[in-house]
């Protein structure tokens, strides 16, 4: 809390000095994004003032999307970018990474899994095939964007290791080392509540929202050349979706 300076000798409203002492500790980094900020009582007991002007510059601060309020668990800090893309360019980061600055990919897992009932039948693969698995994450300014786990058949990308993924990103890697060319992307959507895991690797509370989308990745030969489960923190992503009307005669 001693990131909160107040000066009872100045006209400034006591309000406007704790949201202006709680916003410039979180630009210069004293306060992260989900750090638990001190209840309004723990304010007004440490400053003597009224409860009234502590809530009044939290509902400030909510406003301008700086803090949230979690019922049953108390104020935290929320000052992240929103990942804002029209659902059919869900993949732009991907663009975004080899041009602009911010994003960084963390690989988190490489590994070859084989007879994966489930997968095996997403790709339509044959028993017994192989498939490369992929764990990582995909973050911008430091926080995570998304959480991706990647299965790509080892039919169709033989002799790949981890340092091919590190060093192309995945669709240069489809379309430029093994040249397939990719005709579409079907995604499937849905929102779910963030595990104990999933929440730690996306930088978010267990149980909040997640938006679970699922691509599977088709060349021109209609060769299914990659699943992608993707976990997007639901907060924090704001997908556009264009809905075409059937016209009744």
């Amino acid at each position: 809390m001693d990131y909160i300076v107040l000066d009872k000798t100045i006209k400034t409203s006591i309000y406007r000095q704790i949201a202006a002492s709680i916003t410039a500790a979180i630009l210069d980094g004293r306060l992260k994004y989900n750090d638990k900020l001190p209840t309004e009582k723990e304010i007004c007991e440490v400053f003597d003032i009224s409860q009234t002007a502590v809530r009044m510059a939290y509902t400030a601060l909510i406003k301008e999307n700086k803090i949230k309020r979690i019922k049953g668990k108390g104020t935290f800090v929320t000052n992240r970018e929103r990942y804002r893309v029209h659902f059919k360019e869900l993949y732009q980061y991907e663009q975004h990474m080899k041009t602009s600055l911010g994003y960084e990919v963390v690989y988190l897992m490489f590994d070859t899994i084989e007879d994966d009932s489930a997968i095996n039948r997403i790709l339509k693969l044959k028993t017994n095939t192989k498939c490369h698995l992929l764990h990582r994450i995909v973050k911008k300014n430091g926080n995570p964007l998304v959480y991706q786990k990647i299965y790509l058949p080892k039919l169709y990308f033989p002799k790949l290791f981890q340092k091919h993924v590190q060093e192309l990103a995945l669709f240069d890697l489809m379309e430029q080392e093994y040249h397939y060319q990719i005709k579409s992307l079907h995604n499937t959507f849905s929102p779910i509540r963030a595990s104990s895991a999933d929440a730690r690797l996306l930088n978010i509370l267990p149980g909040e929202a997640v938006y679970w989308v699922r691509t599977l990745v088709t060349d021109d030969h209609q060769k299914n050349l990659a699943y992608i489960i993707n976990y997007f923190p639901g907060e924090f992503t704001e997908f556009e979706v264009t809905v075409h009307a059937k016209r009744e005669i």
